[in-house]
């Protein structure tokens, strides 16, 4: 994987620039701006950017009791940036995808018939999730491991992100046998995990990466 350049291991390096951000407590303008550049490399991220503005908006309402509307403008204006990247390239639709990666290859997608309908959706999903045991094992243990060693609020609701990010993902493209679509989240929860360990026993500091 490490010799095939993909738009994963691209926007990678954007998901870690954004943990960078976490870290060093970036100013909410500038983790919007990142967002923005996320998804408008990667438009099928905009599910992560809305689920991280979903995030810091329940963890404030939790603490300061009060709601964050910019966060609501900011997620519809990555709704927006999102639709009219998909509008202005003539993307195919998420159905149009699905339906030729996992139920039948059309020679035209524009054109020919597609009879795609929830009942198939879901039982591929079925079939697929049986596949995913060893990435479901492995974002179980990591969340586990943070949550048993972190009592922070905040440290938690970013950990569940990320978990979710891997399910979120899954359900759009439930490629269960391709890591590449699911590793950046894995390695997000990992680098979380890293990053609780030095905090509580003093060892190396992940803030010098940045």
């Amino acid at each position: 994987m490490a010799r095939v350049s993909t738009p994963d291991l691209f926007i990678f390096q954007f998901l870690i620039l954004f943990m960078i951000g976490i870290f060093k407590k970036w100013s909410a303008l500038k983790m919007f701006f990142l967002l923005l550049l996320i998804t408008f490399i990667r438009p099928d991220y905009v599910t992560f950017g809305l689920s991280y503005l979903g995030a810091l908006g329940l963890f404030i309402l939790i603490k300061q009791k009060k709601i964050e509307y910019h966060l609501i403008a900011q997620g519809i204006a990555l709704i927006i940036l999102n639709f009219a990247i998909m509008k202005y390239y003539n993307y195919p639709g998420w159905k149009d995808l699905f339906y030729d990666s996992f139920i039948q290859r059309r020679s035209f997608v524009s054109t020919d018939p597609m009879l795609f309908t929830w009942k198939g959706y879901f039982s591929i999903i079925y079939i697929k999730i049986i596949y995913f045991k060893k990435i479901t094992l492995t974002v179980s243990l990591l969340l586990f491991a943070i949550f048993f060693l972190s009592k922070d609020l905040w440290v938690r609701i970013l950990s569940c992100l990320f978990f979710c990010n891997v399910y979120i993902k899954f359900l759009f493209f439930p490629e269960s046998g391709a890591l590449r679509f699911f590793f950046v989240f894995v390695v997000l929860l990992l680098i979380m995990l890293l990053s609780v360990l030095a905090k509580k026993y003093n060892g190396f500091k992940l803030n010098k990466i940045a």
